[in-house]
């Protein structure tokens, strides 16, 4: 377990982008992208995705970061630091073409960061550029705490991350029941935040559960008491009690999960904002904070709410954070 309770960052900046092309179960269906029934992922409050044909995990990583610059008159020269989490040297190909592994592997090819041209593209002449790995759906989380340090220490006052992250078309659209769709997020951790203070963060990585295929099962049984285990750390470091939690931003999984999670937590379940479950599905490392701005735009999140951000990634991770807003 790692966790955290010091600094006065907070994130006050967020924007994503999503590919053009949004597609219902039953399309998904058809195309042969889906292991259940689109009945049952309905049931488990899925009903369309965002799937990437023409943009690259670049194209939309860039989108959102320029986006969240504009929106909030952000100057490049401003940040300190840029961090950068999801799909690698590949992000450049576009989602619907063949990109040739061996010849990325064995030239220089494989130098060609995302990070860095990120830097270059936004202008972020000022920062430097550090890129997460092997997080799977908790690597923007991981971010935002690297982040949320570098701000603490002294060692940074602005720092974008920036998560991108597609499902190779060949790979289909579900994941132990959850419908998945291509997103890039982007969000500013800062020093003067007047919103969205991080309160406290917990993280816990059984590498135990490494090979996820064969350990299905295993991650099932072992994902809620676990949940509930990080969730507990988290409310307990930011001082509050189970009750005192106004909204539950959640990872974009079944509604039917939550549920089950929020009741072994002592969590009201009315307190789960779960609007974006069945607009876009499980955006992997996104969800939680595409979920925190749509949020706070349409008016659910206010000022002064206690917020709880929790995420599950294959690998096998589990992290929480506990907001103020």
């Amino acid at each position: 377990m790692t966790a955290a309770t010091h600094g006065k960052a907070g994130i006050s900046g967020i924007a994503y982008a999503l590919p053009a092309q949004r597609r219902s179960l039953r399309e998904l269906a058809a195309l042969g992208q889906l292991e259940s029934d689109p009945a049952l992922l309905e049931e488990f409050g899925f009903s369309h995705v965002y799937v990437a044909e023409e943009e690259s995990p670049y194209s939309l990583g860039l989108a959102a970061a320029t986006a969240l610059l504009h929106e909030y008159a952000v100057a490049p020269n401003s940040i300190d630091t840029l961090l950068y989490c999801g799909t690698p040297s590949v992000a450049f190909a576009a989602a619907g073409s063949a990109v040739d592994a061996t010849r990325h592997i064995s030239s220089t090819h494989r130098f060609q960061y995302p990070s860095t041209r990120l830097q270059y593209d936004l202008d972020l002449e000022c920062a430097s550029t550090l890129a997460l790995d092997q997080l799977a759906c908790t690597s923007l989380f991981s971010a935002v705490r690297i982040a949320r340090a570098l701000v603490a220490t002294g060692d940074a006052r602005r720092v974008l991350c920036v998560s991108s992250e597609f499902f190779p078309g060949c790979a289909g659209r579900e994941a132990i029941y959850n419908c998945t769709a291509d997103a890039a997020c982007a969000v500013l951790v800062d020093h003067d935040a007047e919103r969205n203070r991080i309160l406290a963060s917990a993280q816990t990585t059984k590498g135990y559960y490494w090979e996820g295929d064969a350990m299905r099962n295993e991650i099932v049984a072992s994902y809620f008491p676990t949940a509930k285990h990080v969730i507990a750390e988290t409310l307990d470091r930011a001082g509050w009690r189970p009750d005192d939690v106004s909204w539950v931003i959640p990872h974009n999984i079944s509604v039917r999960s939550w549920n089950i999670l929020l009741g072994l937590t002592g969590i009201p379940r009315e307190r789960l904002w779960s609007r974006n479950i069945a607009r876009m599905g499980h955006t992997l490392a996104g969800d939680n904070f595409i979920n925190l701005r749509d949020a706070v735009s349409d008016g659910s999140v206010r000022p002064g709410d206690r917020l709880l951000l929790f995420s599950y990634g294959y690998g096998a991770h589990w992290t929480a954070l506990a907001l103020e807003a």
